[in-house]
């Protein structure tokens, strides 16, 4: 099935130079919970140690203010993304309150009603209140409940010296004013959105879930441990089915997007964002006390609001809206979203799980990618909750191409195509002197090989098995979250970057305070300003 990415491999291998991915970049944002000495959500601030999360560059909150989120510049390997987010939990750990720790995985425990989930605090100024409302919108919208989820988010960008071979081995023309790589970049969108699946499969690590994440008088086909944990014995990933972050049910509203064209996935979310939605105007934008409770009764907010399992990314200029940065200067990177927190590594992460992420970023950009219409990204999205609740079922079948085909045999086509690109990484690697240099790229690919021959390897195997052995769901992640949150303190630390965090918290106050002393006239014209930028839309070339 993937002859051709094997071949353009070999071709890539034998006429490309040796420092050919040596300008590639990878990013990580990871999200985790605080929690108290008793493993429910922190009702505390976000702890004044850590900066103004409105400002700080790598720790900023997500939702909730007890939900954190470390964030890494663009690095150049895999390795040195992982050791920086291994850095940023060594400077939070020590600065939490008393009895305070990180939840390390993907799944919440210990939930109260809705208001147990506070929404993040950004201060006084247009911007913070703006990123307030925005989150009190999704809570309107959604439930707070499912904004307590956390994931992590894989960063990746090509070289630029990528995309005219690229060009050459895809016979590819650029689709509109913007450089092959847009054209590229949403040739590898579509095809991370069809390959998908097999992110929960191999480091899905949620199959578990504390009985308190279901609302009182839900019901759930889940099996029972005991009253605390309900689980999917062979599931992988919950935070990808259907409990987890994903739309309500909603029959009124459309919120699909066209995958066929970048054009056609820009208007298609402009359309949602300037698109009033009857029962969001009906609640209206202001409560009953007159404060605002979402930025508008648009079918989305922003287009941040327009979930996916990945998003193509251009970073806008001073107060841009990011759609209009998509459009008018096209795509820089892609954001990888399915990725769940692996309460087995201190991190949440380890470094074979993002080189095996980069390589399935590789195998996007080779494969061919033809349009991807409505019915094909309707399978896309049965084939992810498929795995997500029953993927290491034996003999589990999913759809391809019409078709029903094995998973692991799916699998195993898409990984062995991969081969001669994991050599070939190491090699390059080597002779750049990365700090991955070894054999990290070829042990990745074997060891996710074995996962499709034995799913008790899998992180979501392991979860089932540890839980009888725990107890329940929330004894295994206490357990682990507190002995990795001993382990990482007494780890050494990179001195440099521990500096360069600490420099951020004065830094992020002091950008925070400046904001609040211009922020003049009221939040009402400010909003109004802000959402006008829409009325250039068709003047911007695309």
């Amino acid at each position: 099935m993937y002859a051709e990415v094997n071949q353009r491999a070999k071709a890539l291998i034998s006429d490309a130079n040796s420092d050919f991915f040596s300008s590639r970049r990878v990013g990580l944002e990871k999200e985790t919970l605080r929690i108290d000495e008793h493993g429910k959500i922190a009702q505390s601030d976000h702890p004044e140690a850590l900066g103004a999360a409105l400002c700080h560059p790598h720790v900023t909150t997500d939702f909730s203010e007890s939900l954190l989120e470390m964030v890494t510049p663009p690095c150049p390997s895999v390795s040195q993304a992982l050791d920086y987010i291994v850095g940023i939990h060594q400077f939070i750990l020590p600065r939490l309150q008393t009895g305070e720790g990180l939840w390390n995985t993907s799944m919440p425990c210990v939930i109260g009603d809705d208001d147990s989930i506070r929404i993040g605090q950004y201060g006084h100024s247009h911007n913070g209140t703006m990123k307030q409302v925005y989150r009190r919108g999704l809570g309107l919208r959604y439930g707070r409940r499912m904004q307590a989820i956390a994931g992590i988010h894989f960063n990746y960008s090509m070289p630029e010296a990528s995309w005219p071979i690229w060009q050459a081995l895809h016979n590819a023309q650029p689709c509109s004013k913007h450089p092959i790589s847009t054209t590229g970049y949403f040739h590898m969108t579509r095809n991370m959105m069809r390959i998908g699946w097999l992110i929960p499969y191999l480091f899905g690590a949620s199959p578990a879930i504390c009985q308190t994440f279901l609302p009182s008088g839900q019901d759930s086909d889940l099996a029972t441990l005991n009253k605390h944990t309900r689980f999917a014995p062979h599931g992988t990933s919950l935070r990808m089915g259907e409990i987890g972050y994903r739309y309500k049910e909603d029959a009124p509203i459309d919120l699909s997007v066209r995958h066929d064209s970048f054009n056609n996935y820009l208007q298609d979310i402009y359309a949602h964002v300037s698109t009033e939605h009857l029962p969001y105007k009906q609640a209206g934008v202001k409560d009953e006390h007159g404060q605002y409770q979402q930025l508008n009764t648009n079918k989305l907010q922003i287009e941040n609001e327009y979930y996916s399992s990945v998003r193509p990314k251009q970073i806008p200029e001073k107060g841009e809206m990011p759609l209009l940065a998509l459009k008018r200067s096209g795509i820089r990177y892609l954001e990888l979203r399915s990725v769940d927190v692996n309460v087995f590594d201190p991190a949440g992460m380890h470094e074979q799980q993002l080189a095996m992420l980069e390589m399935l970023m590789i195998f996007a950009w080779l494969a061919d990618s033809p349009p991807l219409l409505p019915a094909e990204m309707d399978v896309n999205k049965q084939n992810i909750n498929a795995v997500a609740h029953k993927g290491r079922e034996p003999g589990l079948t999913l759809v391809r191409n019409n078709e029903a085909i094995s998973l692991v045999d799916w699998g195993k086509e898409i990984l062995e195509s991969l081969t001669p690109i994991a050599s070939w990484m190491d090699e390059l690697a080597l002779v750049s002197k990365e700090p991955t240099a070894g054999s990290l790229y070829t042990d990745a690919l074997q060891a996710q090989l074995a996962k499709l021959d034995d799913p008790t390897l899998t992180p979501s195997a392991k979860v089932i098995d540890e839980l009888d052995e725990h107890g329940s769901f929330f004894s295994l992640v206490m357990a682990y979250s507190s002995a990795q949150k001993d382990a990482l303190l007494k780890q050494a630390s990179d001195e440099a970057l521990q500096n360069k965090l600490r420099q951020a918290v004065v830094d992020s106050i002091a950008a925070q305070q400046l904001l609040e002393k211009n922020s003049v006239g009221s939040f009402d014209d400010f909003l109004a300003d802000y959402s006008s930028q829409l009325e250039r839309w068709d003047s911007i070339a695309s």
